[in-house]
């Protein structure tokens, strides 16, 4: 398969195994931070909320890699994965040097080659430093690509800007035409802006840059940070998504979830959806910590005791911060377990529930938006489900005429 995209080896991978609730699965999927600073400075981002990340080193260090691919070999051989997922991440990833980005795809073809384990590898960036040589090593090392766009330049500007405070879309599309160029297709990665006309968004990514499938996120946030609502505009979202876009084979990730959650499946997102949250990061120095959005949380909120130096892949499972974040995910708070929306909200993103007080032990801070946007998309769908008779047991499915 060529060019996995970031989205759809998620999919894959994102904490769906086929486990008791409480049992922790082999490690499937580590989200790489080949950088830990950013060539832009967007207002909104979680990572530099934890000043932590200034104590790590700019890039991952050489004896870091080093350590990480032996660690990964051994834990593919130890657990007999026929499958692994690499996600390269930042700040901004591409500013590692393509020479070291040239090694280590080297080093993990060869430990594909040793283990007969297939590892998808996907990247997250901003484009801003896509060149022709970038679209090409990305497109000779089959690495999907997703691209950070807001929508068009007067909402991507508003928060996307660089350090002198500049917008930065019109870098980003040069990027985006230097993998298109390579016949690369990056899937896109849109943040909500509530006070925005998500249509705007919609028409954009799908009419003017001819991108099918992609994604949506609501602002990172905890409870003490008072986000302004989202529900107005996601109802918004899948309204015109729902009437205009859908029939034509446009996704939108965090929607499909919600339509999936609502029907009796799998949600397969970490937006929204329940399931646990099992993802592991390597820092620049070597570090295993959980989830890196959990740094919205403030300072040190990730940092463990856990690296590939010292410990195996599969121990930071024991970390008591890890661990902490992946029974959050799978015990929720009482209020979520009266909710009606249980098993389709499964209490949304684990990092927004956070407060200092009751820690992971909230609703989402998004709660009453959510309630709303999914009472609306049932009202939505429920008139056009069916049921299909498959054999011993039911299943329903949206039907649109």
């Amino acid at each position: 398969m060529a060019n996995v995209d970031t989205l759809e080896a998620m999919e894959r991978t994102q904490g769906r195994f086929e486990t008791e609730p409480n049992q922790k699965p082999p490690i499937g999927f580590v989200l790489v931070k080949l950088a830990s600073r950013c060539n832009i400075n967007c207002t909104y981002c979680y990572w530099f909320r934890d000043a932590d990340v200034y104590n790590r080193p700019s890039l991952l260090t050489l004896e870091a890699e080093d350590a990480f691919c032996r660690r990964l070999e051994q834990h593919i051989g130890e657990f007999g994965l026929n499958r692994f997922l690499l996600i390269f991440h930042g700040g901004e990833p591409l500013l590692f040097p393509k020479r070291r980005f040239v090694a280590l795809q080297e080093k993990l073809l060869g430990i594909e080659e040793r283990t007969g384990c297939r590892i998808d590898r996907a990247v997250c960036t901003n484009a801003i430093l896509v060149d022709q040589e970038w679209a090409r090593l990305l497109k000779r090392y089959d690495v999907g690509v997703s691209v950070s766009i807001d929508g068009p330049p007067e909402i991507h500007d508003r928060h996307r800007v660089d350090f002198k405070g500049n917008g930065t879309i019109a870098d980003t599309l040069r990027g985006l035409e230097n993998l298109r160029e390579e016949g690369i297709e990056p899937g896109l990665i849109s943040v909500c802006n509530p006070a925005t006309d998500p249509e705007q968004v919609l028409a954009y990514a799908v009419e003017k840059l001819g991108i099918g499938r992609f994604d949506i996120l609501p602002p990172d946030a905890t409870h003490a940070d008072n986000p302004p609502p989202i529900a107005d505009y996601f109802i918004r979202l899948f309204d015109v998504w729902y009437d205009r876009y859908a029939s034509k084979g446009v996704r939108i990730r965090t929607l499909d979830a919600m339509i999936h959650g609502l029907v009796g499946n799998f949600s397969v997102s970490d937006t929204i959806g329940l399931g646990p949250t099992d993802t592991v990061t390597l820092m620049p120095d070597g570090a295993l910590e959980p989830l890196d959005v959990l740094r919205i949380a403030g300072h040190g909120s990730t940092k463990t005791n856990m690296s590939v130096f010292k410990n195996a892949i599969q121990d930071v499972q024991d970390d008591p911060r890890w661990s902490e974040a992946f029974q959050a995910s799978l015990h929720l708070c009482e209020t979520c377990k009266s909710c009606e929306f249980l098993d389709s909200c499964g209490g949304g993103h684990v990092a927004h529930r956070w407060s200092n007080e009751r820690r992971f032990d909230n609703p989402s801070v998004y709660c009453d938006s959510w309630k709303r946007i999914f009472e609306h998309v049932w009202r939505r769908i429920s008139p056009t489900l069916t049921i299909e008779y498959g054999g011993p047991r039911m299943s329903t499915a949206p039907a649109r005429e």
